[in-house]
């Protein structure tokens, strides 16, 4: 497997989401759930790890020591242009009120997959003024590393 060596645009991409939560958590057994995919997606947002930065100040020294802490991987924020129609939208809706966990499958034109373990705490309407579309925000808590599968 080649990684690829160019940069890419994100069109055609694509995001799915499913109740069920796989396991274990490896790309076989998250391919292998029923997927609804999500219509109408204007803007992924971003997904990845932060780790947080732990102090100590030793005083003889005074210089401050950091080493790496906890990760945390995020929160995914999504647009969506609003289709109450759209199957995946209901869903994403549903979870919104829900405390499950759910999967979430973002599959990219060059068909790298990530799959990621996501509780949905946002699910917004977004009003604005004559000449814009109506729209939703919606936003995955990510709960563990996206498993990635490479194409």
């Amino acid at each position: 497997m080649v990684a690829r060596t160019v940069v890419e645009s994100l069109a055609g991409a694509a995001l799915s989401v499913s109740a069920a939560i796989p396991g274990p958590f490896d790309g076989a057994t998250y391919a292998a759930l029923a997927w609804t995919a999500v219509g109408q997606i204007e803007n992924y947002g971003n997904h990845g790890v932060t780790a947080a930065v732990t102090e100590f100040t030793p005083v003889d020294t005074a210089v401050v020591a950091k080493v790496k802490g906890s990760k945390n991987y995020g929160n995914m924020a999504l647009t969506l242009g609003n289709m109450p129609g759209d199957s995946g939208q209901a869903l994403l809706k549903t979870a919104s009120e829900s405390n499950n966990h759910y999967s979430v499958k973002v599959v990219y034109p060059d068909t790298a997959v990530h799959y990621l373990d996501v509780l949905v705490t946002k699910f917004e309407f977004q009003d604005g003024s004559v000449n814009d579309v109506q729209k939703v925000s919606c936003e995955f808590a990510l709960c563990r590393a996206p498993v990635i599968v490479n194409p």
